[in-house]
């Protein structure tokens, strides 16, 4: 849905705001950026008067919202007007404003208007309720695991290690067989190499 906004008709009747203060327009927009970013098929257009530069302000414009400033020449009013007046689908607008004459011209074109004054309320409503919701789903209540959780974590995971395990010593070469001398007969190697290996398993001192 899109949505022309008459900016200063609804600064007016919005709580919290003032057509004194000298941030009122960026004030404003912040509020409707965050009402078109909880639907994003919210299309906000919202005609301030007269600024420097006239034209579509490109600060602050973005996220869902176009801010457009009236030219010195001309009023928010009369920008409004002609841009109902050249409206191709009206079903797919509609008007914010309280103001009759803004409401006249929307009415010969069937364009649905909504006071700026009910509005306001959507809006302040809308953006406390979406925020409240996001504020849930950002920070749920953290739950203990329970004892079959933390049995599959681990399980997937691995347990954390709360130090370094030492690295394994390379194990000692096993002593090499001390060559018999070349008088010794086969049987006699042989009775030697046994007593070696069972020297070195322990099975004799």
């Amino acid at each position: 849905m899109n949505y022309l906004i008459d900016g200063h008709n609804l600064i007016a009747r919005t709580p919290g705001l003032s057509l004194e203060d000298p941030d009122d327009e960026a004030q404003l927009v912040q509020l409707l950026r965050r009402w078109a970013m909880a639907d994003r098929r919210r299309k906000v257009t919202v005609i301030f008067d007269a600024g420097l530069p006239a034209g579509v302000d490109k600060q602050l414009s973005g996220g869902g919202v176009k801010v457009i400033f009236a030219p010195n020449n001309s009023s928010a009013d009369a920008v409004l007007i002609r841009r109902i007046k050249a409206i191709g689908n009206p079903p797919e607008y509609i008007i914010v404003t309280s103001d009759q004459e803004i409401t006249k011209a929307a009415a010969r074109r069937r364009v649905p208007v909504q006071s700026s004054e009910a509005f306001a309320a959507e809006m302040i409503t809308d953006r406390r309720l979406k925020k409240d919701e996001a504020e849930q789903t950002e920070r749920p209540d953290a739950s203990a695991m329970s004892p079959e959780e933390l049995k599959e974590w681990l399980a997937i995971f691995g347990p954390e290690p709360e130090t370094p395990r030492p690295q394994r010593r390379a194990p000692k070469p096993k002593p090499a067989t001390p060559a018999a001398p070349k008088r010794k007969s086969q049987e006699e190697r042989e009775a030697e190499e046994i007593e070696e290996w069972l020297r070195l398993f322990g099975y004799k001192k």
